[in-house]
């Protein structure tokens, strides 16, 4: 590549930071495969490559310029590859491979049992009375507040938070006969 790019007014001084920031942007490349040889994940390469480049810029008056870039960066490009793998291993966050069978087992039966839960949910709508299945239309399916219901309805908030109030029990009794009935078959 070509980075001529000095207009006749460049400061001399500019000339060495211009340089390495054309040298460090030439290979990034190079850098991001390195670190990601090394730890084999996208989003940690990203974040060590960025570690990468800070550490070069904070050295970038110890480079020799008339030495290779590449090694030199790769060299510190390691450091941070390792740096990164000792604050991995020590973070309380991340879990051994027992630790996330077992919430994965955990999630699996939960997500199950939610399932059966909205199947039961589904089956004791339908069983409700044709009054109660509006008040529920008008109250979640047009998500309008108990205030509102009040007002289209003509009755007070508080007849209507009570009829809320039966209708969720009228569910939560049902939901429970129906699980209990299934995990007796």
């Amino acid at each position: 590549m070509n980075h001529e790019h000095y207009s006749a007014d460049s400061d001399p001084r500019d000339e060495p930071v211009d340089a390495f920031i054309r040298l460090l942007t030439d290979h990034q490349v190079d850098l991001q495969a390195f670190i990601m040889s090394s730890l084999g994940n996208h989003p940690d390469t990203l974040d060590v490559l960025q570690a990468t480049n800070i550490a070069l810029w904070k050295k970038a008056s110890v480079f020799d310029p008339t030495a290779p870039f590449l090694p030199w960066a790769i060299g510190v490009a390691r450091f941070e590859v390792l740096a990164f793998m000792r604050k991995k291993r020590r973070d309380r966050h991340t879990f051994s491979p027992e630790v996330v069978e077992l919430l994965m087992d955990v999630a699996a039966h939960r997500t199950s049992e939610t399932s059966c839960r909205s199947r039961a949910l589904m089956e004791c709508i339908k069983e409700l009375p044709e009054r109660n299945r509006e008040f529920l239309q008008i109250r979640y399916a047009q998500q309008q507040s108990v205030r509102q219901v009040a007002s289209k309805t003509g009755r007070t908030v508080e007849a209507v938070k009570s009829l809320y109030l039966r209708i969720r029990r009228a569910l939560e009794h049902c939901i429970d006969r129906r699980l209990a009935l299934e995990e007796r078959l």
